[in-house]
Formats: structure tokens, C-alpha cells, sequence
């Protein structure tokens, strides 16, 4: 039997699941805060390359391979928030053409299709760390950095991508059930 809370009409596991999504929504709003911040330190840094060749005939050597890793961040960071709110690129061509129900039904087809495609990154992307940290593989370019924890954000991304994908699957079924 569940418990209910007051006022609230969805027992305890409503409360938990509804608590584990305000939890699940903050960690992304964070991490897309985070790829914010790392778009700003890319311009600066390339901004301070470009005055460094152009007033002292000076380069830094470490800001392509810097920016180039923190692109890679970037998009793993913001790509499950953007989903969320609905910021990714569509092609409605076949879907204006659907009823809502045959439209929710390809959504979550779609979504469920995508999720397992970013499981499988989350497995080979963990395979990868972990060959990367057995071996202790580095980078060897500009600076000389293992590759593991350039890497790390792929599963994780992965992950999280995954997850959010499978809600909004799962809100396309439960929206067909109760036909809204």
C-alpha cells in the first residue's frame, strides 16, 4: 500500500520519482551553466592568442588543443538540456502530417531509438576510459595530458542524454493513454 502525501495525490513513490526529476533538471541546468562558462573562457582564450601574435609576435601553444577539448565538454554538457527544452533541430515533414496520437506514437519511437543509441556511447564511451586509465594513454600534442579525463564527459553526457531521452519517451506513451 502507498503512502500519500497530503495535498498531493501521488503517494510516495510520485514524490520520489517527481523529487529525483527536480534533482535530474538541476544537475543539467548546472552543466549547461558550466558549457556557458566554458564558451566564455574559449573566446577569451582565443582573443588573448590573437593579441599575443599580433602585438608581442607570440603564440601560446596550448589554446588549440584547449579549445578543441573544450568544445568536445561543451557539447556534452548542454546537449540534455537543450533537448529538454526543445531546442534541438527538427524535421517536421512527415510529423505536421500525423495525428497527435500517430505524431506521440513516432516520438516515442524515436526517443526510445535515440536513448539506446546514446547507451551504447555510454557503454563504449566507459570501455574507452577504462582502456585509457589501464593503459595510462596520453595526449601528446601541444601539452602532454592523459586522455581519460578529456574523455570522461562522453559517458557522462551519454548517460544523462539517455535518460532524458527515455523520459521523454515515456511521457509520449502516457500522454497516448490518457489522450492528451
Amino acid at each position: 500500500m502507498e503512502a500519500k502525501v497530503a495535498g498531493d495525490g501521488q503517494g510516495l513513490r510520485g514524490l520520489i520519482v517527481k523529487r529525483f526529476w527536480k534533482w535530474f533538471d538541476r544537475i543539467n541546468d548546472v552543466m549547461a551553466g558550466l558549457a556557458g562558462l566554458i564558451l566564455v573562457f574559449i573566446c577569451a582564450a582565443v582573443c588573448y592568442s590573437i593579441s599575443m601574435r599580433f602585438i608581442f609576435r607570440q603564440t601560446t601553444i596550448w589554446i588549440m588543443q584547449t579549445t578543441e577539448y573544450a568544445l568536445l565538454w561543451i557539447l556534452f554538457l548542454s546537449t540534455t538540456w537543450l533537448l529538454r527544452e526543445g531546442g534541438h533541430i527538427t524535421t517536421d515533414i512527415v510529423h505536421s502530417h500525423l495525428s497527435e496520437r500517430s505524431k506521440r506514437s513516432l516520438d516515442f519511437v524515436m526517443f526510445t531509438l535515440a536513448g539506446f543509441a546514446c547507451v551504447v556511447m555510454v557503454y563504449f564511451g566507459f570501455d574507452y576510459i577504462g582502456e585509457c586509465m589501464s593503459r595510462s594513454v596520453n595526449d601528446v600534442r601541444a601539452v602532454t595530458i592523459p586522455k581519460w579525463p578529456v574523455f570522461v564527459i562522453i559517458p557522462i553526457g551519454s548517460l544523462l542524454l539517455a535518460v532524458q531521452l527515455f523520459r521523454m519517451g515515456w511521457s509520449r506513451v502516457t500522454e497516448n493513454r490518457t489522450g492528451k
